[in-house]
Order: structure tokens, then sequence, then C-alpha cells
């Protein structure tokens, strides 16, 4: 069923008798699945549109209408029928790797296109019918975010445990035909999809443009619950550096041949040698962004702008900025920055993830429960800042469902939240806003 949620005032929809409630059934004939259906079919100057009241009356009216003109129609959500799920078993899912007991929702396997068109999200391509590629075409579903992790057939199959991993050339020539653009994903694994691997999916993903816009890279994130997983490491030093240097000469190449640099590595491996993250110049257009590819630059970009307007004397003040110890360099350098303004006192307080244990150091996987479990008592009617990455979109609640009035009830904190901006931490910091 597609009930409508609500009738736009004014609209089309009002004027011919939608009410909410009212069940949409077709367009023309045509099932509406999600809101790309609704869209497609809805922006024809005439159509069929077939309404099922509450009491089981069915309409069907003729719709004359401008093109593209929306019949102001409202959904709860995007997708009516089901999400698509994926049937990998991939050998790094970060969901296979989560602590039990979490909300159920934290626990669902998106591999939904429709959701990697209209979000970013990334998916795989294995999970595709016939009808969803008619789909994607048709539509011209452009630009989509697709988990590529290796072109090698066995290497891919091996990684996601499922044979039609191996079609991923196949797939993605599919797309470019099509004139799809593709943001691709590549999780880092060491000893699996590394080195000369990583090498021949880099060089081969390059040959697909410029239907494949950009190629990020993120090394493998592993939790504390991997007990009957496959057996896999985090990389050393030595390993990370080798990463670098492969794709700064890649992008050194691409730069000369295409003007951009193409692909593009995570925060974290810069972070882990206690390298500087690349300038604005290496993300260009920040396409992987979403991947948190390039989100240290933005904030040191921000806060080089307002940092010659920082005062030189403020009134006594002490501030405490939760953070996660990826991201602790990068938070360190704007704290040893305010802390030249006399009269402050700016501390960064890095929390150990025991949640989710293992190598997950991201300021975004922080839980209620680990944070008061660091402050305990300690910072009672402190002022304590809290970036809302770590919270439900939305909502005042983190991932284990533990929620910011909590934090500071059973902490005494004196709890303010920030985004990602470096003009909001700076005035929590200085002000408390």
């Amino acid at each position: 069923m597609v009930i409508i949620k609500e009738v736009l005032k004014g609209s089309i929809g009002q004027e011919i008798g939608i009410n909410p409630g009212d069940d949409l059934l077709s367009i023309d004939g045509q099932p509406i699945d999600d809101i790309l259906d609704y869209q497609f079919f809805s922006s024809d100057s005439e159509f069929l549109l077939s309404i099922k009241k509450p009491d089981g009356e069915q309409w069907d009216i003729d719709i004359e209408k401008d093109y593209d003109e929306d019949l102001g129609l409202v959904f709860d959500g995007v997708v009516f029928d089901r999400m698509k799920r994926c049937k990998n078993k991939c050998v790094f899912c970060f969901i296979d790797q989560l602590p039990p007991r979490m909300r159920s929702t934290l626990y669902t396997k998106d591999d939904d296109y429709r959701y990697s068109f209209l979000y970013g999200n990334f998916i795989t391509l294995t999970n595709l019918t016939e009808r969803d590629w008619s789909k994607i075409i048709n539509m011209h579903l452009s630009p989509l975010y697709v988990s590529v992790h290796s072109m090698d057939p066995e290497v891919r199959i091996r990684m996601l445990n499922n044979k039609n991993a191996a079609e991923i050339k196949n797939q993605l020539q599919r797309l470019k035909d099509a004139d799809i653009k593709i943001h691709t994903q590549i999780v880092l694994c060491p000893g699996i999809n590394d080195g000369d691997v990583l090498s021949d999916t880099i060089e081969q993903l390059a040959e697909l443009r410029p239907s494949v816009l950009s190629i990020g890279i993120v090394p493998v994130g592993l939790t504390g619950y991997r007990s009957d997983l496959p057996n896999l490491r985090g990389f050393t030093a030595d390993e990370i550096k080798a990463i670098i240097f492969l794709v700064d000469q890649c992008q050194n190449r691409f730069r000369k041949e295409y003007g951009y640099g193409l692909v593009y590595l995570a925060d974290e491996f810069y972070i882990a040698v206690g390298l500087p993250v690349p300038e604005e110049e290496y993300y260009d257009d920040f396409s992987q962004i979403e991947n948190g590819i390039g989100l240290a630059r933005i904030l040191l970009d921000q806060f080089q702008i307002i940092e010659p307007d920082l005062p030189e004397e403020i009134e006594p003040r002490t501030a405490y900025l939760i953070t996660g110890y990826s991201a602790l360099p990068v938070i360190n350098y704007i704290v040893d920055r305010l802390n030249r303004i006399k009269g402050l006192e700016a501390v960064a307080l890095p929390i150990p993830n025991h949640f989710f244990g293992g190598n997950v150091s991201v300021t975004g996987l922080l839980t209620g429960s680990d944070i008061i479990d660091y402050l305990g008592i300690n910072y009672k009617d402190k002022n304590v800042i809290i970036p809302e990455v770590v919270l439900k979109d939305g909502e005042d609640v983190l991932l284990d469902d533990v929620s910011i009035k909590e934090i500071s009830a059973k902490t005494g904190a004196r709890i303010s939240t920030v985004d990602g901006s470096a003009q909001n931490l700076v005035d929590a910091i200085l002000k408390g806003v």
C-alpha cells in the first residue's frame, strides 16, 4: 500500500479530492514502488491516476496538467515496497561486527539502488534484478554510488562471498553505456585487495571515465565483535605509507591526464601515521565527503578563515571537547591555537570506544555509555561539548540509545552540541553557544 500522508494546500491533489489516508494504486497502470516511480510517472502532462479510498472505493482520475507540475502528494518515506537487502556476506561487513542488543534497524543491510541515488548510499550491484536494471537505465538514475573493492573477479568474490560479485566490470560498463555516472568505493583490507590488486583496480576504474567520477579508498573498520568471522587485521604504518605513495602517484598522473585527481584516500590513512591531511586541491570537488574523505581538511580550512578574527582575551572560561581518537590530531591543532587566547582553557577529551572495541576510533561511532564512563562525575558543572555527528539523525540520542539529557543527568556536566563547522565549534568553546 502507498498511503498518502499529506496533500499540499492548493495543489492539484487537493483540488481533485485526494485526502490523507488515500492509497495510491497506480499511475497509467504502473505500480508505484517508491518516490522515484511517483515522480517519474506523474511528471507527464496527461495520465490516469488510480486512488483507493479508505472505504474501499476506487477512483480513476484523468489528470491534465503542465509537464513536471507536482500533484502535491506527500508520502511517509521514499520506498513504498520493501527495502532491497544485501545478500552478500562481506568479510569486512561492519554490520556483522555490531555488538548485540542494539536497535534492530542498525542490523539492516541495505543494498538498494534507490537509496544510492537519493542519499548516496553505496551499493554492490550484486543484488540487482533485470527489472532493477531497466528502471535504473530508463529513469537515468545518475549518479550512483558503487562499492567496488576490487576489479579482480576472484578477489571480489572472496571479499563479498557472492559469485555475482565477479560481474563488476560488465556491470560498470553497462552503467557507462547508459551514460550513468558513478562514484566508487574501495574498503581496503590488508593482504586481500591492497598492493598490486589495488593498483589494478584503480587503473581499471580510471579506464571507465568519464562514467566513473571518483574513487574513494577507506580502511577496513574492525570492532571487537568478530568471533566466527574471517580473520582480518588493521594496516601497519609501513603499509599505510605504501598506500599513500601509490595513490599519490596515481593522482599526480591523473591530474596531468584528466585535470583532476580521481582517486582519494580517507583522512584516517594520513592521521594514523602522523602525516598532515592533504591540502584542499587534493580533494577537487570533495565528491567523497559522505565517505568522510576530506572532512578534516574542510574543518581546518574553515578554522583558518576565522582564525584572524579570534579575540586576544575573553572572560575566564574552560571548555571540554569530546572527540574520537582518530580526529584528535586535528582537534588538538584547533585547541592549541584557541588556548593562546588569554582567559580560555580548551581541552580535548579523546574517548576510548569500548562499546565497539577493535580499531574503531572515529568520533561518529562514540556512544553515550562510553562518554558517561569517561566523564564520570569529574566534569560536574563543567562545559562539555559533544559533536552532533554522534547523534542519530534528527534526534538527541546516540547509537546506544543514550540521550544527551541522560549524559548530562548522570555526569552533572553542562552539555552542549555542535555541528561539523569550525565556526559553531569555536563559538561553543568561546561563548557556550
